[in-house]
This record gives C-alpha cells, sequence and structure tokens, in this order.
C-alpha cells in the first residue's frame, strides 16, 4: 500500500487504505505519506498489529482507525520506531467519525518495546472509546486536545511516556456507568505538559507506583470523585 506493508491473511487493500477484516497477528512496516489503516472485526474478535517501523500520515483522517473489535493491541517490536501523523481535517466519512490520530472505539492495549511517535493536528493523540491500557513501549504524543483519552478508562503499567496536550494530558470521561470514567497509573515514566488538566479523570484518580513529571495550566490531578495518591510519585517540572 504505497510503501506501508500489512502481512496476515485478513487484510484487504484499496489503494492506500489497508482494512483487516479478521481475527489474528499483523505484522506493518513501511513509509505511506497518505494512507490508512482501518481494522473492523466483530465484538468477539481479537487483533495483534505488531508495528515493526512504520511512518503513517493520513491527509484526510486519522491513519489507524478501529471500527469494531474486541481488543486491539498494538505490540511496538523491539528497536522499531513507529509515527503515526493525522490530517488538520478529517473530510474522510465514516458513520461514527475518529477523534484521534490512533483511534479505538473499542478496547487498545499498547505494550512492546520499541518507540511510538504520535503527531496529532486535529484532536486528540491516542483515543479509545472503552478502556486504554499502556504496557510498555517509548511513547510519544503531542496533541492540541488531549494527549491521551480513555472514555472508560486510562491505565498505564509500564513504559516511557511523554505526553505535550493542549488541553488535559491524561482524561477518562465515562460519567454515566459506576467503575469507568478512571485513571490509574501503577509504573512507567511519564512526562506530562498540559495546557489544562495534567491527570483528568471524571470519577476517580488512582496512582501507585511509577514516576510523573507534571507542568499543567490547570490542575495536576482533576476528578468528581476519589483520588488515591502515592507521596511522591507525582512532581510538578
Amino acid at each position: 500500500y504505497d510503501g506501508v506493508l500489512v502481512n496476515g491473511s485478513g487484510v484487504e487493500g484499496e489503494g492506500t487504505t489497508a482494512r483487516i477484516t479478521q481475527p489474528g497477528t499483523y505484522m506493518i512496516t513501511g513509509i505511506c505519506d497518505n494512507g490508512q489503516i482501518q481494522v473492523e472485526l466483530t465484538k468477539e474478535d481479537k487483533a495483534q498489529l505488531v508495528l515493526g517501523g512504520i511512518n503513517l500520515r493520513c491527509q484526510d483522517s486519522a491513519p489507524l482507525y478501529v471500527l469494531s473489535a474486541d481488543k486491539v493491541s498494538l505490540t511496538l517490536a523491539p528497536g522499531s520506531v513507529n509515527t503515526f501523523t493525522d490530517a488538520a481535517v478529517y473530510t474522510r466519512v465514516f458513520e461514527k467519525m475518529p477523534n484521534a490520530c490512533i483511534y479505538s472505539r473499542d478496547d487498545l492495549t499498547i505494550n512492546g518495546a520499541g518507540t511510538l511517535v504520535v503527531n496529532a493536528q486535529n484532536n486528540n493523540g491516542i483515543g479509545c472509546s472503552n478502556d486504554l491500557k499502556i504496557v510498555g513501549g517509548s511513547i510519544s504524543v503531542i496533541a492540541p486536545k488531549n494527549a491521551l483519552k480513555g472514555n472508560d478508562s486510562v491505565a498505564i503499567m509500564d513504559g516511557s511516556l511523554t505526553l505535550k496536550a493542549g488541553k488535559d494530558g491524561i482524561k477518562s470521561e465515562n460519567a454515566d456507568e459506576i467503575g469507568k470514567g478512571y485513571v490509574y497509573i501503577a509504573g512507567g515514566a511519564i512526562d506530562i505538559s498540559a495546557g489544562d488538566d495534567a491527570i483528568q479523570g471524571q470519577q476517580d484518580v488512582t496512582v501507585t507506583g511509577g514516576s510523573v513529571a507534571v507542568s499543567a495550566g490547570g490542575k495536576t490531578v482533576n476528578s468528581k470523585g476519589t483520588q488515591e495518591i502515592v507521596s511522591g510519585v507525582i512532581t510538578k517540572k
């Protein structure tokens, strides 16, 4: 697909759009200055996308859009550098539009030992309508709005994260369902520069480990529910 190769049995190509329609593991590599990877599975199916060195820009939408799945994992291959850049204005039409450079309507997990660079120009950096979990990798996100946004939750277990956001650094906003709308940080080295709040959980924020360095125009931690923060984990830059 114009320099981007998606290896797997359940992938379809149309121009510079690759559609993953079957569960399984897919290796993605290469360079494309105007393309998109779409994942459209049943709500019972899972896919693992192994990023082995990709530089993908989309000039009319989000370069990676998970329309439906049970869960999708992005695995950053060791030593790989993977860069995603979206359009400043989204004109490609979907029934439900993405609102982040990497966007999933279902659960999204990021793991591995490689590097992920997200250059968002439209809205959020990495966004998920359900649960967003980060368990590894070196991740850099620049976004005009929120750097990381999981509607139901954002959980960070490990990894090295540099987040630069025009609004919130890390945000979860489900206010309607019990046990959701939370941010949970148990590990990792996180550096946040935010125009508004550094960490915003609509319901609860729990920080039990890792290190979080914060520069924020708003609050360091903002939530309407409980805040359980281990002393010394969050510091101001």
